[in-house]
């Protein structure tokens, strides 16, 4: 048997307080629930398990520290009368060797699930996320998840034993984690970090709430609930001003801007935003001018440029500080 401190990575010196801490945090990352079908997870669980058994109890940390020992045999048969002999793949059961509820507790935390002390009540909500892109927030759409949530032993009812034991089937904890494949229809108008229940089977206590995040769209960029895009202009259209195509969520619209449009200027297409989800009002669509300047330099471009540099009249920088001072 490895050290045992070394296998919760505390000091000789730990406190009780700083030894469970450990082992929380090692039971989080290698419960087999967490690493399906992972042999080492399993080893690692088991060996974490064995060293939390004798380091939380007074009397077996005590004898350990004396005799650098204890009653190996009587940890390992506590072990695995803990362990369902039949079931989903010989899941591990949720409490520690060392005492009842610590690893329901832990459980709970990890899959929204509850400990469970002695009797098993109503599961709240358990969490789900789906990614979806702008156009599905937008015009509401439908995503299958999987869920996975802590659900009522089937075998003992939920009571944790079976016949003179602990039940076979959840190793007494009266609670399973099972993997449901949920659709969830999203509404149009959702935004990122919303969130939207759905019902998995239509079962009492079988709700799920799915967090969705919207991924960011290269031309759109969503503010709330207005939309907002660069829209490139040549410079005759900004000096002369025209009627141009803007692409919206919607589709294209044909919008004027007026003679002298400055690059970086903002114009607003009302009600061509997202629709609200709450309220079913259209948030707007804010474009942005860019003036374009020809790439292609030419005598005819030199000349039509030195023309157009004497409609300005002045220095377009003349009101901005040359310094802090």
């Amino acid at each position: 048997m490895r050290d045992l401190y070394e296998v919760l990575g505390v000091s000789r010196q730990a406190s009780a307080e700083e030894i469970k801490k450990a082992y929380r945090r090692l039971a989080r990352r290698h419960h087999p629930d967490v690493n399906p079908g992972s042999a080492e997870a399993e080893r690692r669980f088991k060996e974490i398990q064995e060293a939390y058994a004798v380091l939380s109890d007074p009397e077996k940390r005590r004898q350990y520290d004396q005799f650098g020992t204890v009653d190996e045999a009587e940890i390992a048969r506590r072990w695995h009368s803990r362990r369902p002999t039949g079931g989903r793949g010989g899941a591990f059961t949720f409490r520690d060797l060392g005492g009842v509820g610590d690893l329901g507790e832990l459980f709970g935390e990890l899959f929204g699930g509850i400990g469970r002390r002695g009797g098993v009540g109503p599961a709240p909500a358990a969490e789900a996320a789906a990614e979806i892109d702008l156009a599905g927030a937008v015009r509401g759409t439908s995503v299958v998840v999987p869920v996975r949530r802590e659900v009522t032993c089937p075998q003992c009812g939920g009571s944790g034993t079976g016949g003179r034991g602990p039940c076979s089937r959840c190793g007494g904890a009266g609670a399973l984690v099972q993997t449901d494949r949920v659709r969830v229809k999203i509404p149009a108008g959702i935004g990122d970090g919303d969130r939207v229940r759905a019902s998995v089977g239509g079962r009492p206590g079988g709700e799920v709430a799915v967090v969705v995040r919207v991924r960011p769209d290269r031309f759109f960029e969503r503010r709330g609930d207005d939309i907002h895009t660069v829209i490139p202009v040549t410079f005759p259209e900004a000096y002369l001003g025209a009627e141009i195509e803007v692409g919206t969520i919607h589709g294209p619209v044909r919008a004027k801007i007026p003679a002298g449009t400055q690059s970086g200027q903002k114009f607003r297409l009302r009600g061509k935003g997202v629709r609200n989800v709450r309220t079913g009002a259209n948030g707007d669509h804010v474009y942005t001018v860019q003036v374009v300047v020809p790439r292609v330099v030419s005598p005819a471009g030199r000349e039509a440029a030195r023309r157009a540099g004497e409609l300005y009249g002045g220095d377009p920088r003349a009101g901005l500080p040359r310094s802090l001072d």
